[in-house]
């Protein structure tokens, strides 16, 4: 992506702003890459990408800079998918926290993985953007175009489903 001259548009946006937003909303977009693709460093790859693109075309807002990101992020997951990019085995796909965990529950952490990644993506994004992303039921139903009730219903049926097939498994 070529770089682009300096503009008024973004004098329009102060440095601190911008540190303001990232500061506030990097881990958030972090914890959402990663839990799409399961690669830390794909998923820096991305947060890092994200706000430069939400920062090169637009001043951000405090108030919709969350979601922005979050969709910029998800854009960029599905364009590397759509390019091929290498998928990680889920050996090492957990989160790095669990790492410290007993092997007990990195295994347990390890199957959940594998099921949230089965889910069909009508109920697999929102509890994405719920869980991992951290958007309230209203955003997430802005954000993904469909109305409150179906984000309410999906998310639901989502940890139904991740519930009943947790129980057959164990």
């Amino acid at each position: 992506m070529p770089l682009r001259a300096y503009t008024a548009r973004d004098a329009a946006m102060e440095p601190t702003t911008f540190e303001t937003i990232y500061r506030a909303y990097r881990q958030d977009v972090f914890r959402y890459a990663l839990w799409l693709c399961g690669d830390p460093e794909e998923a820096e790859e991305i947060t890092s990408t994200a706000f430069f693109r939400a920062w090169t075309s637009a001043p951000l807002r405090e108030g919709t800079a969350k979601s922005y990101l979050l969709a910029i992020a998800r854009n960029l997951f599905v364009d590397g998918k759509r390019r091929g990019r290498r998928q990680v085995p889920l050996d090492n796909a957990a989160p790095s926290r669990s790492t410290d965990a007993d092997p007990e529950t990195r295994a347990h952490v390890r199957r959940l993985w594998e099921l949230l990644q089965g889910l069909e993506a009508k109920y697999r994004d929102p509890l994405a953007l719920w869980a991992a992303g951290g958007l309230s039921y209203a955003e997430i139903a802005a954000e993904l175009g469909v109305p409150l009730a179906v984000v309410k219903t999906r998310i639901h049926r989502a940890r139904v489903l991740l519930a009943e097939t947790m129980e057959k498994g164990d």
